[in-house]
This record gives structure tokens, C-alpha cells and sequence, in this order.
């Protein structure tokens, strides 16, 4: 009998000093609890956020002055994130070589009937009277090929995800038609067709070599136009790329209806002195361009940057409803990318079947 006396006394010591610590522990968590407040247990559970030191002022919120400042010349304001959740940002690898990303809004350029234009073709040329002019498309919208989808520069990527800094050794072009800027040209396909507009969309990769990108890419234009004689709109789809001198690329970013999307920029060619001699309808085009800035600035006004007005032609001679789309820059995720090739449809779809 000894023996077991001498267990269960053993045993009773070691139950009576685990309650005895447990009882100290419970103490020491009521005074603090009592110091920190309620909220400090909910966080301690996992439940709450961390409260602020004592003493401590919150962020303060940009005055009415700061929030209206005026725009730098350039155009390109910051981006602010802090409409979006934020994440833990990552890391480059002390490896290799890298600059930053800046998450840019451009903005700027002269306003027209509502919308912005960069004009530098020093032409004089009139655009609220180009845009009060008849439009030079009339789509049928019964399903026909009415509309081209093509890339001159067909191997431009963009960025698998956004890290806020970019590998001076990064890949920008790709042979992968889902991380390319045809995968934008599909998403319009997509949003046209299902608006009733018959759109064709071809992939030919243009720019194996990049000299020659626009002999190459009119050949295209040629086929797809003797194929379907139908087709009154041909939409040439890039995306664009801005590097400052310091190294910096900007990323041009707009949310809409709580969603990242890249910013996107028109452009219009024109040869007001007739030099070329092979683009003499290139106020028709204009005319259809200027309709789609301002029926974009009107369903989207942060997705577009300024109408880019030009001495240029860009192979906008094939037809008098030719124009060309940039979508972001190479350090644009391909969501976001895909995400405003839809609404450029939108934008597309709205536009041409308004006849107006």
C-alpha cells in the first residue's frame, strides 16, 4: 500500500501547482487586459487590429488643397493605391539588376467637346468640327465580318503580376498569345460579337523582326480585306512602353468599378499637306476616333489617356475606319490588360452601332 500512497500523493502535488500557475497566468492576463483595453484581447485572438500607441495621431486625410493640386505638364499623376486593398509587397533579388514600377494616371492635353486631345500636328485643323461631321461607319450588326482585330507588333507582352519593381533583363515580347497583346485583341472579339458585330481577329505574328512590322501587317490588312469586303473597321491593338531617364517605368492604371484596368490611348494619324499621297481620307478616320474618345471619356473617363493626334498613318489608309489602340505598358499585368481589351469593346460596341 505504501507504494501507491506515495503515487497518488505525488500525483496531487503536480494537479495542485498546475492550477496554481494557471491561476497566477489568469491574473497577470486580467491586469493587462485591464491596461490595454478591450481591444487589445479581440487583437491578441486574432479578431481585432492592433491599436495605436498612445499619443499616437492618425494619417492624416490630403486637404482640399492637396487633393486639387494642378497636374505636373507631363500629365502623369500618381496612382492611389489606396482605393484597392494593399498587399505585402515583395522583394527583387539582391541578384539582379532592377528599377521601379510607378503606378501612374496620365492625364492632360487640350480639351475638346468634353474629352482631351495631344494635337501635334500643327495642322489647324478643327476637331469639334470633325467630330459634328456624319460618321463614316454604318454597321449592319447582323453578324457579318464588319470589324478587323490585328497586331503590327504582335509578340508585345505584358507583366504576369505587378511587384512594383521590374528586371532590367525582363522579357517584353512573347511568343504566348495569352500574355501578349493578342490576348487583348481577343477579349474585344469577344464583347463585339456578343454586341451583334462580326469581328475577325488575326494572330499573324508581324514582328519576328521588328523592322518591316508595317509591310508585314498591311499584307495582313490586304487579305483579311479581300476575304470579308465587308469590313468597314480595322483596329491595329498595342500596348506601349514609357521608361524615365532614371531607370523608372511607368505603369499607367485606372480603376473601374473597383478593378484594375491599364490605361488605354487612341490614336489618329493625319497628313494634312498631303505629302504620302496615298492618305487622303484620313479626316474620315479621325472623324470615327474622336467619336470613340468621347464616347470612352463618357462610360470610363479614367481608363483613357489623351487622343493622340499625329502626323503619322500607321497603315490607317486601309480603310476610312482604320485606327490604332495602345493598351498599357509592358509592366501592365495581362488581367488588367484583358480587363480594358473588354472595355474598349464596350466602347467599340456603343459607338459604332450609335450610328451617329
Amino acid at each position: 500500500m505504501a507504494p501507491k500512497l506515495r503515487r497518488f500523493a505525488k500525483r496531487a502535488v503536480m494537479l495542485g501547482c498546475a492550477a496554481l500557475c494557471l491561476w497566477c497566468g489568469a491574473l497577470r492576463v486580467g491586469d493587462w487586459a485591464r491596461a490595454q483595453g478591450a481591444q487589445a484581447l479581440l487583437f491578441a485572438a486574432g479578431l481585432g487590429e492592433e491599436a495605436a500607441p498612445a499619443g499616437a495621431s492618425p494619417s492624416p486625410s490630403p486637404t482640399p488643397e492637396e487633393a486639387q493640386a494642378p497636374l505636373p505638364d507631363d500629365g502623369i499623376v500618381p496612382f492611389h493605391e489606396n482605393v484597392l486593398p494593399q498587399l505585402a509587397a515583395p522583394t527583387p533579388d539582391p541578384g539582379r539588376d532592377w528599377a521601379p514600377v510607378e503606378e501612374t494616371l496620365i492625364q492632360g492635353g487640350s480639351q475638346v467637346a468634353g474629352f482631351f486631345v495631344k494635337d501635334t500636328t500643327n495642322s489647324g485643323t478643327d476637331l469639334e468640327a470633325e467630330l459634328a461631321e456624319p460618321s463614316p461607319v454604318s454597321l449592319r450588326s447582323d453578324g457579318s465580318v464588319e470589324v478587323l482585330i490585328y497586331h503590327t507588333h504582335t509578340s508585345e507582352a505584358y507583366s504576369r503580376d505587378f511587384t512594383g519593381f521590374y528586371y532590367t533583363d525582363m522579357e517584353t515580347r512573347t511568343g504566348d498569345p495569352d500574355q501578349s497583346v493578342a490576348a487583348v485583341g481577343e477579349e474585344i472579339k469577344k464583347v463585339l460579337e456578343e454586341a451583334g458585330i462580326g469581328a475577325v481577329h488575326d494572330t499573324t505574328v508581324n514582328d519576328t523582326l521588328y523592322n518591316g512590322s508595317y509591310s508585314r501587317s498591311w499584307e495582313v490588312l490586304q487579305k483579311n480585306l479581300a476575304e470579308h469586303p465587308g469590313i468597314q473597321v480595322t483596329i491595329d491593338v498595342h500596348r506601349d512602353s514609357m521608361t524615365t531617364e532614371a531607370g523608372t517605368k511607368y505603369k499607367p492604371t485606372a480603376v473601374i468599378d473597383g478593378k484594375k484596368a491599364a490605361q488605354i490611348m487612341f490614336l489618329a494619324g493625319c497628313d494634312a499637306d498631303g505629302s504620302w499621297g496615298d492618305f487622303p481620307d484620313w479626316r474620315q478616320n479621325l472623324r470615327l476616333i474622336l467619336r470613340l474618345q468621347q464616347t470612352a471619356t463618357r462610360l470610363y473617363p479614367d481608363l483613357v489617356r489623351p487622343l493622340s493626334f499625329s502626323n503619322s498613318k500607321y497603315n490607317m489608309n486601309a480603310t476610312t475606319g482604320s485606327l490604332l489602340v495602345e493598351v498599357g505598358t509592358e509592366v501592365n499585368t495581362v488581367e488588367e490588360a484583358k480587363y480594358s481589351g473588354r472595355l474598349v469593346g464596350e466602347i467599340l460596341a456603343e459607338t459604332l452601332q450609335s450610328g451617329e
